[in-house]
């Protein structure tokens, strides 16, 4: 038998998203969601207008904020604040699923992550997070493509060429 999910979800990139609060229930001031992040998980280096403040519940994570060089660490009750169009990035570094509550302001990147994202329906869309996901299976290409219109920004490695 199939469970139908209460509230919103949706995977995003190799993240478990659970939105608590959404951007088109407050007029756009915020957006909370939970965010589940299998081992070695995470997003790429990027940056986007919506400020946000990372609340780590469960795991171990390392971050980046401006500097791509000097990674720190975020245990649990960890708090990480990474105003507008800061650089940044997380992955999951321990064996273990990570969880974190997320607060966005305005909350318009949880409109990218609609975009973006594969909604959860039932409980069987939802993948294995206690496992390293399988990069090859996930499609980037809408992160890319749609990023431009959130005015979202990767920051990837310039290829050196000789």
């Amino acid at each position: 038998m199939k469970t139908e999910v209460k509230n919103e979800q949706l995977i995003v990139l190799t993240d478990l998203i659970t939105v608590l609060s959404g951007n088109t229930e407050n007029g756009n001031g915020y957006a909370v969601f939970e965010e589940r992040v299998p081992p070695l998980g995470g997003p790429p280096p990027h940056t986007h207008p919506d400020e946000e403040i990372f609340y780590v519940v469960e795991g171990e994570f390392e971050f980046i904020l401006n500097d791509l060089q000097n990674p720190f660490k975020a245990l649990p009750g960890s708090v990480i604040h990474v105003p507008s169009n800061a650089v940044h990035t997380f992955k999951n570094v321990g064996s273990t699923a990570g969880k974190m509550v997320v607060i966005l302001s305005p909350g318009t990147l949880l409109d990218y992550f609609r975009v973006i994202g594969n909604k959860v329906e039932t409980e069987t869309d939802i993948p294995d997070l206690s496992r390293i996901p399988d990069i090859s299976s996930i499609d980037i290409s809408r992160a890319f493509n749609h990023a431009p219109e959130h005015n979202v920004q990767f920051v990837l490695p310039e290829i050196m060429e000789n």
